[in-house]
């Protein structure tokens, strides 16, 4: 309305000069970390909130956790565990008092729910079924929250997580911690696209949600058929794109092979970590039926030495190796109790 004057006097700069202010009305007026003034802010205790994992040397690693913004990955073979450090990750922060979304690309929300129940009953999920009084008495007492909600696999995407997120916030959940499993599942905005092209997309998509929500976000994704064979997998056997491990802020390994999945061991490899030292090695007792890893100091020269499909145990038997044996006892005794 004051442009008008302006118009008849034909005052044409006065005129920008209002416009100008009327557009600038509104804008965020913080500059950035002014690094000499913001000495102060940078060493607060609380300058970067973080969630602990339930591994302390990881958690020494990462200066508390994974923090507020960051992307957190576990790479990991077939059928290793992947899923299950990732109930491990939203148990923990659970009992600590946090807020969690799960959400499942592909296992069911009542499976997901039974993996948590075995891991915070400490019973295997494969016998949870029948301790249901256990998981009324323990689950009612944990101080946290935890939804799980499943999406259909290559339906999602991350703007459909985000949308589900504000829906949770405005229905009184508001989360501390994003769990997915797993963001690879997720579906990308670049169609027809090659593969490579759209799993970058999906990733730098999660990475970006992680930074605007300003929340920590934890996944999984696969190696590759040579990763999978190796005793410690290391960042160029990431399968789809090499470029995951650059957009993520912390990324680990978890090497569990044939052996290890009869043993209960594996291994953690730091590939990546924005906070602190990476190309560590961890030990791993993993109890996969609910979800507890313990982790030690590595030793390479105290690996088990591996058996070999050929050491067979007489010449005459061909049928069955050394290790298949070892695997169908230790299946037999598991049944027979």
């Amino acid at each position: 309305m004051s442009s008008v004057d302006l118009l008849k006097a034909g005052d044409f700069d006065g005129i920008r000069f209002i416009v100008d202010n009327a557009l600038k009305a509104g804008q965020d007026k913080n500059l950035g970390h002014e690094y000499v003034k913001d000495i102060e802010e940078r060493y607060r205790e609380n300058s970067r909130s973080t969630i602990p994992t339930p591994w302390d040397r990881m958690n020494k690693l990462l200066q508390g956790g994974l923090g507020n913004g960051d992307f957190g990955l576990i790479f990991g073979n077939p059928g290793g565990g992947k899923s299950w450090s990732l109930v491990a990750l939203g148990g923990h922060a659970v009992r600590l008092g946090y807020n969690v979304l799960h959400y499942t690309l592909e296992l069911g929300e009542d499976y997901v729910g039974k993996r948590y129940d075995a891991y915070f009953t400490k019973i295997g999920v494969d016998k949870i079924d029948s301790h249901r009084e256990k998981v009324e008495d323990i689950i009612p007492q944990l101080p946290g929250k935890l939804i799980i909600k499943e999406f259909p696999t290559g339906r999602a995407t991350i703007s459909t997580i985000e949308s589900h997120i504000s829906k949770c916030t405005s229905m009184g959940t508001k989360p501390d911690l994003i769990i997915i499993d797993y963001v690879d599942l997720l579906a990308s905005r670049k169609k027809n696209s090659d593969r490579k092209d759209e799993i970058d997309d999906i990733y730098t998509s999660t990475k970006g949600l992680a930074r605007e929500l300003d929340l920590p976000i934890w996944s999984v994704s696969q190696v590759n058929r040579a990763g999978a064979q190796d005793n410690i997998i290391e960042g160029d056997k990431a399968a789809g794109s090499y470029d995951k491990i650059m957009i993520t802020d912390f990324c680990m390994s978890l090497s569990r092979k044939k052996e290890d999945k009869v043993n209960g061991t594996g291994r953690f490899h730091i590939m990546k970590n924005r906070y602190g030292m990476d190309g560590l090695t961890f030990s791993v007792n993993a109890d996969t039926s609910t979800g507890h890893f313990e982790v030690s100091d590595y030793h390479e020269e105290n690996e088990n030495e591996e058996l070999k499909p050929s050491q067979r145990s007489n010449k005459f038997d061909t049928s069955v190796d050394t290790f298949d044996k070892q695997l169908l006892r230790k299946k037999f005794f598991e049944l027979e109790k």
